[in-house]
């Protein structure tokens, strides 16, 4: 309800013309994590809408409310593929013969590759048992003097 709210503000504000068109929402503006649902919606009376897309996104089918409240509103859900690349994408649905397009901004989970993690852990051991090993001689070299 309150994406609806802030869709019909910002359409009042762009002048004349832009209610008819309320456009494509698609989240509450939050990093969507890869692999995650983010719901969608869209303002659109005709009867023929083609599903969202857009690089490592895919979209439902668009629906309307069963209970016939907001007529002209469809509203989806958009899944994140697990494998998306972190950043701002470009989500496209069509109203008829018009796109509607919003911006989707990926998370970074900030996970490596499985590789570069088992290196940098391996490292790190590395370097604990190479300082544990010089401070066993050092506390040998000096019981011995």
């Amino acid at each position: 309800m309150l994406t609806v709210l802030v869709v019909l503000v910002l359409s009042l504000a762009a002048g004349p013309g832009a209610v008819a068109d309320p456009g494509l929402v698609v989240g509450d503006g939050a990093p969507v994590a890869p692999g995650a649902t983010v719901r969608a919606q869209m303002g659109c009376e005709e009867p023929t809408t083609a599903p969202a897309t857009g690089p490592g996104v895919t979209g439902g089918p668009w629906e309307r409310d069963p209970e016939g409240h907001q007529p002209w509103a469809v509203f989806s859900t958009i899944t994140v593929a697990p494998d998306a690349a972190p950043g701002p994408v470009t989500v496209t649905a069509t109203c008829g013969d018009r796109p509607l397009t919003a911006t989707l901004t990926v998370a970074d989970t900030g996970s490596g590759s499985t590789t570069t993690r088992l290196l940098a852990g391996a490292g790190i051991l590395l370097a604990v048992v190479a300082a544990m090993v010089l401070l066993q001689r050092r506390r040998r070299g000096t019981s011995t003097r």
